[in-house]
């Protein structure tokens, strides 16, 4: 009885220059899917005036591995939406930051990152419903050293850096997006062109009871055969990619199976 599977990882095989410049990473995998799925075509002809099948054969083998992940860190990532990181520079990111207005004057929030450069950018908006009215997508008014005419209203001061409230939103939560410009930041997607992992190697060992865990799979070439599916449905998001396994010359299956007990090294 197989009982898991670990100690996996994959080998990118064809990035350019050589043998040198390939590249390895260490899979955590929550799922491990082979699937063999075959079309036959059979041979009929008539039995005692039945018609039955006289011969059968395959005609078409697709071979499937799905890898699937709960673990997903920066590398996990990168393996799931077959990029290597690259680094951008000069960009600008709309990050979202939230604060409480004051109970009482004066109704604002400081914030050092508003400035003269940005203030056109800045957008805010009440998150949650309570004294200070409804949730509301608030407008922009221009820097000004008077308060908001309305309840609706945000005034975005680059001078004092700070957002400036009605006082009716008193108490109020309030989320708002600040532009941030990164020098430089990895990131995958994107301007540019990435470094796909392109076809892959993969190495896992099998874990039993019946033996001392020293069985290895090994699937030398897969290429992948979908976009990375992303299930939210459970409590920790799962990432699956699917692979064509495929079947190098002279072998009749896609995968070979190693008992490390049995080896004799050099």
């Amino acid at each position: 009885m197989l009982s898991g599977l670990g100690d996996c990882y994959a080998q990118t095989l064809n990035l350019s220059g050589g043998e040198v410049a390939q590249r390895l990473i260490e899979l955590f995998l929550f799922d491990f899917t082979f699937t063999s799925e075959s079309e036959n075509r059979e041979a009929k002809g008539y039995v005692k005036g039945v018609r039955k099948t006289k011969s059968s054969a395959e005609s078409e083998v697709t071979d499937t591995l799905t890898l699937s992940t709960q673990y997903t860190d920066w590398a996990q990532l990168g393996f799931a939406l077959n990029e290597f990181p690259k680094t951008q520079t000069n960009v600008i990111l709309p990050l979202l930051k939230q604060a409480t207005v004051p109970a009482s004057a004066a109704f604002e929030i400081a914030d050092a990152a508003i400035t003269a450069g940005n203030l056109n950018y800045i957008k805010a908006y009440v998150n949650a419903f309570g004294t200070w009215g409804q949730p509301e997508s608030l407008i922009h008014t221009a820097d000004a050293s008077t308060a908001p005419a309305s309840a609706s209203e945000v005034q975005v001061d680059a001078t004092g850096n700070k957002l400036v409230l009605h006082a009716d939103r008193a108490n109020a939560p309030i989320s708002y997006s600040v532009p941030t410009n990164y020098t430089s930041i990895a990131a995958y997607g994107g301007s540019g062109t990435a470094t796909k992992y392109g076809k892959i190697s993969f190495l896992g060992k099998l874990h039993t009871p019946e033996s001392t865990d020293n069985w290895v799979i090994h699937f030398p070439s897969l290429s992948r055969k979908s976009r990375p599916n992303i299930d939210l449905s459970e409590d920790v998001p799962t990432l699956s990619v699917e692979f064509a396994a495929e079947t190098p010359s002279g072998w009749e299956q896609p995968f070979e199976i190693f008992n490390l007990d049995t080896g004799v090294t050099s």
